[in-house]
């Protein structure tokens, strides 16, 4: 059995390490923004709709360049574009820092950040996923993929929000945007000193029969097809609301104090620590699809049970719960894709994975804000929680060919 700290692999590894260490500090950067953003919007404007138009200007050209993103991290080498985003999101970031040092910051000016912000965003998250499997042997990816997603949990969900609210209660919030573009320098020196890593195979399709191509191998693909739509539609329903749902049940039901509901969020970001310390310090499963449908299944059950608590402390202990299943799934999910998919294709295909996953979020949480207005707070949770478990549940005992990868002989990775 592996542990944290005899993992050679991934150390011994500089290409890794150099990767894993830049996208660290990005992670705490996001989550000092996490604190900031909210807190900048409404110094400037004071409008908790204006909030709205800031995160969804960002979230939006994600969501439309994403299919082009994939296809363009096909075509260049994944670390450029990688670079190339980093570096760009810094620039933005410092441009809206002065400004809002110098107190010209305005509503117009952050929406225009976030919507650039937002299209770079859509060509980094494909490459990320595509540079792994060039930087890592097949038979660490599982605990590379762990070790990346400890990290990033404990600096961007923990430890960065954390120091946001430090940087926001002595220099100022204005601070946190110029912080923020040294956490992509940061990024961005470390891609630059790695060695260069080759250009995608060039296809001699177009742009758009490209985007076409990873759509169908999507479609051909039944372990890929399913787990897409059936997590696209789990995050949309469940998880992304969440955010909302969790403060809901807590103040409006179970009427908890405020700094209680900090600690319900708290508990899914520890269950999601102690899942990735799990897989690192475990040999990886052999059936690896089935594995990682049992861990988003009973995710979702447990979103379901979180609904039913009758006191917050009991509430607590399922989010911490559900943060563990969630992170085993989705350590699985990276490893599954970077190990099976081919390179060449690899980003996009992992693109079309992020348009699922980004694109029905903005509907699932409008959705639930509207429901639980209508029916109640314990419903909206406990409904589409027990729903989507069973469907996972009854697609993973039913459908063989989703688990066709699991019955194909390979060699066991290496923890």
């Amino acid at each position: 059995m592996a542990t944290f700290a005899s993992s050679p692999g991934a150390f011994a590894n500089r290409q890794f390490v150099l990767l894993w260490s830049g996208q660290t500090v990005s992670r705490l950067g996001d989550g000092i923004m996490s604190v900031a953003l909210p807190l900048l919007v409404l110094a400037i404007t004071g409008s908790a709709s204006d909030l709205g138009l800031v995160v969804a200007a960002r979230l939006v050209p994600t969501v439309v360049f994403l299919l082009l993103g994939g296809a363009v991290t096909d075509r260049v080498s994944r670390r450029l574009a990688m670079l190339v985003s980093d570096a760009s999101r810094a620039v933005i970031s410092v441009a809206l820092g002065v400004l809002a040092l110098d107190r010209r910051l305005n509503l117009t000016e952050m929406l225009t950040g976030a919507i650039a912000f937002g299209v770079f965003d859509a060509l980094f998250y494909p490459a990320s996923t595509a540079m792994m499997p060039e930087v890592v042997a097949s038979d660490h990816l599982t605990s590379s993929n762990s070790l990346n997603r400890f990290s990033g949990t404990l600096a961007g969900g923990l430890l960065g929000p954390v120091v946001g609210g430090v940087i926001a209660s002595t220099i100022g919030v204005s601070w946190s945007l110029v912080i923020d573009a040294g956490t992509f320098i940061v990024s961005a020196g470390c891609l630059a000193v790695m060695r260069p890593t080759p250009r995608p195979t060039p296809t001699g399709a177009s742009v758009l029969s490209d985007i076409r191509g990873g759509l169908s191998y999507c479609r051909r693909t039944p372990w890929l097809i399913w787990s897409i739509s059936v997590a696209g539609v789990a995050n949309a329903l469940i998880f992304t609301p969440s955010a909302i749902m969790l403060p809901l049940l807590f103040k409006r039901v179970l009427h908890s104090p405020n700094w209680m509901v900090g600690v319900g969020f708290a508990a899914v970001g520890v269950g999601g620590l102690v899942g990735a310390l799990t897989m690192m310090s475990t040999r990886p499963p052999r059936a690896r699809v089935r594995s990682m449908w049992l861990a988003w299944a009973t995710g979702a059950l447990t979103t379901g049970l979180f609904g039913l608590s009758n006191s917050a402390w009991l509430a607590t202990g399922i989010a911490f719960v559900t943060g563990v299943l969630l992170i085993i799934g989705n350590i699985l999910w990276d490893s599954l894709m970077q190990s099976e998919v081919p390179t060449d294709i690899l980003g996009r295909v992992s693109s079309v994975d992020w348009t699922f996953s980004l694109g029905l979020s903005p509907v699932g949480v409008a959705l639930a804000g509207v429901v639980s207005g209508a029916v109640g707070v314990r419903p909206t949770i406990v409904v589409p929680g027990l729903i989507v478990s069973a469907v996972a549940f009854a697609v993973l005992a039913g459908v063989r060919s989703v688990t066709s990868v699991d019955r194909r002989p390979r060699e066991p990775e290496v923890p």
